[in-house]
C-alpha cells in the first residue's frame, strides 16, 4: 500500500489551497467492503477523493476435480476524480480514478477420500496440502456512475455509487513435488490453466456501494 499512501498524499498536497468548506468525509459499503475516505472539490463541477475500503470472506470453489476452502481478501484504496455536468441541476456524476492495493482470492484444496485429482487423473494426497492464489493487478482501472459528494452541497447527504474495475488476475498454483511426481507435471499444468481460465473470467469487477458524507 505504500504506492496508494504516495499517490493520496499527492492528492491531497494539490487541494492544500482549497477552501476549507470545500473538504468532505465520508463512508460507506458496498461490494468492495466497508470503505472510509476523504474528498476536495474543484469548483464548480468537480471533486477528487482518496478512500480505503477492505473485507475478508471465506468462498468455497470447484476446479475440475479439486474443491477448495478458499478465502477472498479485499485491501485496495482509491484515487478518485468526480466530474458533474451539472451540480447545481442533478446530482449525477460520472466519476473515473484507479485502485491501488491487494485483492486475492486463495484457497487450499480439500482432499476427496484422502485423493487429490489433476486434470482426471487421481492421486493419493499423503497428507500434503495444495494451494492456490489469484491476484488481482496492484493498479486497476475503476470507471462508474453515482450520485453524493456534490461540491455545491454541505452539511450531510448520501452516496451512491455504481461501477467496473478491470484487471486480469494471475494465478500461482502450489503443488508438493512427490504430488507433481505422481500426477505428472503435465496434469498439473492443465489443472493450474483450468483455474487462470477461471480467475481470467473475473477480470471485470462491479463496485456497488452506499455511503454518507458530510461536506464542511
Amino acid at each position: 500500500m505504500k504506492t496508494f499512501a504516495l499517490a493520496a498524499a499527492t492528492v491531497f498536497a494539490l487541494s492544500a489551497g482549497t477552501a476549507a468548506h470545500a473538504v468532505e468525509v465520508y463512508g460507506g459499503v458496498g461490494t468492495d467492503g466497508i470503505t472510509g475516505g476523504l474528498g476536495f472539490s474543484i469548483e464548480p463541477h468537480d471533486n477528487i477523493r482518496a478512500e480505503f475500503s477492505g473485507f475478508s470472506l471465506s468462498h468455497g470453489f470447484n476446479s475440475d476435480g479439486l474443491h477448495y476452502d478458499g478465502t477472498y481478501k479485499i485491501t485496495h484504496g482509491g484515487l478518485f476524480l468526480d466530474i458533474f455536468p451539472a451540480p447545481s441541476v442533478v446530482g449525477l456524476r460520472v466519476t473515473a480514478g484507479v485502485l491501488i492495493g491487494d485483492d486475492t482470492l486463495s484457497g487450499d484444496a480439500t482432499p476427496m477420500n484422502g485423493t487429490y485429482t489433476f486434470n482426471g487423473v487421481t492421486v493419493p494426497s499423503g497428507g500434503e496440502t495444495v494451494h492456490a492464489k489469484a491476484s488481482y493487478p496492484t493498479v486497476r482501472p475503476y470507471l462508474g456512475v453515482g450520485f453524493g459528494h456534490n461540491p455545491l452541497k454541505r452539511g450531510f447527504s448520501v452516496t451512491f455509487d455504481a461501477g467496473v474495475t478491470y484487471g486480469k488476475p494471475h494465478v500461482d498454483f502450489d503443488v508438493p513435488a512427490d504430488l507433481v511426481a505422481l500426477a505428472g507435471q503435465q496434469n498439473v499444468n492443465a489443472e493450474e490453466q483450468s483455474l487462470q481460465n477461471k480467475a481470467n473470467d473475473l477480470k471485470f469487477y462491479p463496485i456497488v456501494k452506499l455511503g454518507v458524507t458530510y461536506r464542511f
